[in-house]
């Protein structure tokens, strides 16, 4: 197992998005956390049904959210497998009166409707009840991420995407980036039972980036047959949900889309998820051991590849000095595995990205 920078901290796999049949799902609880810890063999998982939803129950009961966090809890062992309790928050633009589609009852809102798309949303601690996107008083990505900063949560962006139909995904505050600290990413091209799907997931995001924006990468299976799988890797110093979660808030974590690859990748000895300040130029680091021949690394820049390695090993080290840096750049790796899931996707993963700022010589 590869260590962190730090050499305390360990890579522990987790699945940050799926569904039971409290929202549209398959299964219970119970028989979600079990599959997570004994039949995928994940260290941590999430539980994030919907709040609202298109299919049976329209609304997700204040006893199913309550059991919810009774499961976790009693799921949890901390060194063992840590589980923990959210919900998908589940905007809708029909929810807006000023909306094309819908019925009078989704009406709630008046105006122009708004395309957030959906955010997870996970707490440390028991939370009585949901942040709903169907509450006025949490129906935008700044009003949730205030309410759950004071419940001591977090929140991520569920399945980026460059259509229209999330073009407000990104519209909040800086001070609300706090809270909402990560971002779902995975491939802008997929295939899923024979089909081509062109989802534009990674372009998203590294447009948000390009933007200015701030977040760390995570991925989830948004299984709604009740298996999840490994999809997110945290670097934690322990297995309690308290690392998971200080992992989670510093960005220290990375996505793949199907096998395990571990992934450490470093500027100057600081690890993925950090904002930095360096004299002289970026001085990165990656190492990469894969469960299969890795094709490529690619190290991107700003949103644009700066420096690309075919290994064609499975394990992997990259070294070198970004002589180009011109004074402040987010920089981060793909990887990308000979091996292919049962759709035919190539492996891949993602490490959160770095930002990098020049100090000013004296």
């Amino acid at each position: 197992m590869l260590l962190c920078a730090c050499a305390r901290e360990r890579v522990y796999w987790g699945d940050v998005h799926g569904h039971t049949a409290y929202s549209d799902g398959q299964g219970t609880v119970e028989e979600y956390l079990r599959h997570a810890r004994d039949a995928a063999d994940l260290d941590f998982v999430i539980v994030t049904d919907h709040d609202f939803g298109n299919a049976p129950p329209w609304r997700m009961p204040a006893e199913a959210w309550l059991h919810t966090q009774d499961a976790v809890e009693a799921f949890t062992v901390a060194g063992e497998f840590v589980a923990i309790a959210g919900f998908e928050w589940t905007s809708q633009p029909k929810y807006w009166s000023g909306a094309k589609e819908g019925g009078p009852a989704d009406r709630l809102f008046a105006g122009t409707p708004h395309y957030y798309n959906h955010k997870n949303v996970y707490f440390l601690a028991r939370v009585p009840d949901l942040f709903s996107a169907k509450d006025a008083r949490y129906a935008s990505p700044d009003l949730l991420a205030e309410a759950v900063r004071h419940a001591g949560g977090l929140i991520h962006n569920c399945h980026p995407s460059p259509g229209p139909e999330a073009v407000d995904q990104w519209d909040y505050s800086a001070a609300s980036a706090l809270v909402i600290r990560n971002s779902e990413i995975g491939p802008d091209v997929l295939w899923y039972e024979g089909k081509k799907h062109e989802p534009g997931t990674e372009s998203a995001v590294r447009a948000y980036l390009d933007r200015g924006g701030r977040t760390g990468f995570v991925r989830g299976t948004d299984t709604h047959e009740g298996k999840p799988a490994a999809r997110t890797a945290v670097l934690a110093r322990e297995l309690t949900r308290a690392a998971v979660f200080e992992a989670l808030r510093s960005r220290r974590c990375y996505a793949v889309s199907h096998a395990r690859i571990e992934l450490d990748f470093r500027i100057n000895g600081h690890v993925m998820g950090e904002d930095i300040e360096i004299e002289g130029k970026p001085e990165i680091a990656v190492q990469v051991r894969g469960t299969d021949r890795i094709e490529e690394i690619a190290v991107i820049r700003d949103g644009a590849l700066l420096r690309v390695v075919s290994p064609n090993s499975d394990e992997a080290r990259l070294a070198f000095v970004d002589e180009s840096f011109a004074g402040a750049s987010w920089y981060t790796v793909r990887v990308t595995q000979a091996d292919l899931d049962e759709h035919g996707n190539l492996s891949r993963a993602w490490a959160s990205p770095i930002w990098v700022r020049g100090r000013a010589m004296r």
